[in-house]
C-alpha cells in the first residue's frame, strides 16, 4: 500500500475514534466496539493486513500504549479517593478481582491444560473492569450515588491487582520456577523495585524540574524522562511497566510519599502535573488506544473459532461468577437496579488488552493463545455488557434479577397519628 495511503489512512482512522466516542457519549455504546470491528475487518475477515507484517514495529507501538497507559493510570489513582471510599467498594473489589481471576484460571486450566502460571496470569490480567466503559455508562441510569461510585471506584482499585499481579507472574513465567518461597520473593522485590525506581524517579524529576524552570513550559519532558527510567527498568531486568505505574502513581499521589524533610528541598507541588498536561497526556491515550484497539481487532484469530468461541464461554460464566459476588457482598436493601448494574458492570479494556499482550512480545510459547483468549473476553465481555445495559434500562431483565436477588422491598406508609 503507498504511504500516501496509509497517512490518509491514520487521519480517517483519528477523525474515526472522535466519531465513536461521540456515540458512546450519546449512545452509551463503547467505542472499543467499533474501532475492534474495523480492525476484525481489515484483518482476519478481509485480509488486507496482517498483524506479522507489523514486525518490530507492533511491539514497539505495544510499549509505547503500555507506557502512557500505565503512567496516566497511576496518576488517575488518587490514594486519597481509595480511602474514602474503601469502605464501600473494598468488598466488592477484591471479592469481584478474586473470582474473576479464580474462574478463568480454572476455565484456561481445564480447556486448554495451559501450565498454571500461564492460566494465573491470563485471570490476574483480566479480572478488572474498564473504567472508561464503566464511567461512561453508569452516568446514564438512574442508580444511586453510592453505587455509582462504587462501580467507578472499583474500576480504579482494580488496576492495583491487574497491572502488578500479572507483570510479576509474567517474570515468573518466563523462568518457569513455581516454587512458594521464590514465587513469593520474587512478587514482593519486583514490586519493591518498582516502587523504588518510581518513586525515586519522581522526586529525581521534581528535583530536576527545580533546576531547570524551562522544562516545565514542554510538553514531552515528562515522557521522556518516563521512556529513560522505563527504559532503564527493562535494560536491568527490572519491571518497566511496573515502573512506569509507580512512577505515575508518585506523581499524583506525592504528599502521601514524601518525608517531611525531603518536602524542605524538593517542594512536591512542582512535580504536580498542571490541568494542560494532563490534557495532553490523555489526548495521547486516545491517540494511541484508538490504534491500538484497532490492532487488536487486527489481531483476532478468526481462524482459530475454536479459541473465540471458547472465550465467549469463559465471559458468560464470569457474568454468573458476577452475580454470586454482588449477592454476597451488596447489601440486601439496595435496590434492584442498583444490584443488577452492579451484575452486569463487568466490562474488560484497555489495560487488560495491553497486559494481555506481553507474553506474545516477549516469546513466551503460550503468547498466542493467551493473547487470543484475553482479546476475546474483552471483545464479548463488552458486548455483553453493553446488551445487558441496555435490557436493564429498559426494564426487560430485572425480572430475571429479581429472581436472584428479591424484589425491592417497599417501606409502609407511615401512619398518621390518631386524632383526639
Amino acid at each position: 500500500m503507498p504511504t500516501s495511503i496509509i497517512i490518509i489512512v491514520f487521519g480517517l482512522f483519528i477523525f474515526l475514534g472522535h466519531y465513536l466516542n461521540g456515540i458512546f457519549e450519546r449512545k452509551s455504546i463503547p467505542d472499543v466496539l467499533g474501532l475492534m470491528f474495523i480492525g476484525m475487518m481489515l484483518g482476519p475477515v478481509l485480509h488486507w493486513v496482517d498483524p506479522t507484517s507489523f514486525g518490530q514495529f507492533g511491539s514497539l507501538f505495544s510499549n509505547f500504549v503500555l507506557i502512557f497507559i500505565l503512567f496516566e493510570s497511576g496518576t488517575d489513582l488518587k490514594i486519597s479517593e481509595v480511602k474514602e471510599s474503601f469502605k464501600t467498594s473494598a468488598g466488592i473489589t477484591t471479592l469481584g478481582f478474586l473470582v474473576t481471576w479464580l474462574t478463568i484460571a480454572v476455565l484456561c486450566k481445564v480447556i486448554f491444560w495451559l501450565p498454571t502460571l500461564s492460566c494465573l496470569f491470563i485471570g490476574s490480567a483480566l479480572g478488572g473492569t474498564s473504567s472508561a466503559v464503566v464511567v461512561g455508562l453508569v452516568k446514564k441510569i438512574a442508580v444511586r450515588p453510592k453505587t455509582a461510585t462504587t462501580l467507578i471506584m472499583e474500576s480504579a482499585e482494580t488496576d492495583i491487582f491487574t497491572l502488578g499481579i500479572p507483570l510479576s507472574i509474567l517474570g515468573l513465567m518466563m523462568t518457569g520456577n513455581m516454587q512458594p518461597n521464590v514465587v513469593i520473593s520474587q512478587f514482593i522485590s519486583s514490586l519493591i523495585i518498582a516502587l523504588v525506581i518510581g518513586i525515586g524517579g519522581a522526586f529525581l524529576w521534581s528535583l530536576i524540574l527545580n533546576k531547570f524552570p524551562t522544562l516545565k513550559a514542554t510538553k514531552f519532558s515528562t515522557p521522556a524522562f518516563l521512556f529513560i527510567l522505563y527504559g532503564v527498568a527493562e535494560y536491568l531486568n527490572w519491571s518497566g511497566p511496573l515502573t512506569a505505574l509507580s512512577f505515575g502513581i508518585a506523581i499524583g499521589n506525592l504528599q502521601y510519599f514524601e518525608p517531611k524533610l525531603i518536602e524542605r528541598i524538593v517542594p512536591n507541588q512542582n512535580i504536580v502535573l498542571p490541568e494542560d498536561e494532563k490534557r495532553f497526556f490523555s489526548e495521547i491515550v486516545f491517540l494511541l488506544r484508538t490504534f491500538f484497539f484497532i490492532f487488536i481487532g487486527v489481531s483476532i484469530q478468526i481462524d482459530r473459532l475454536d479459541w473465540l468461541l471458547w472465550g465467549a464461554t469463559i465471559t458468560l460464566a464470569l457474568y454468573v461468577m458476577r452475580i454470586l459476588a454482588v449477592r454476597i457482598i451488596i447489601q440486601r436493601d439496595t435496590p434492584l437496579l442498583d444490584k443488577t448494574v452492579m451484575s452486569i458492570m463487568i466490562p474488560k479494556g484497555l489495560g487488560a488488552a495491553v497486559i494481555s499482550t506481553l507474553p506474545l512480545r516477549e516469546g513466551h510459547p503460550d503468547g498466542a493463545i493467551i493473547q487470543s483468549i484475553g482479546f476475546s473476553i474483552i471483545v464479548f465481555s463488552t458486548i455483553y455488557c453493553v446488551l445487558l445495559f441496555f435490557l436493564t434500562k429498559t426494564g426487560i431483565c430485572l425480572p430475571f434479577y429479581g429472581l436472584i436477588f428479591g424484589k425491592d422491598k417497599v417501606e409502609a406508609p407511615e401512619t398518621a397519628p390518631p386524632t383526639a
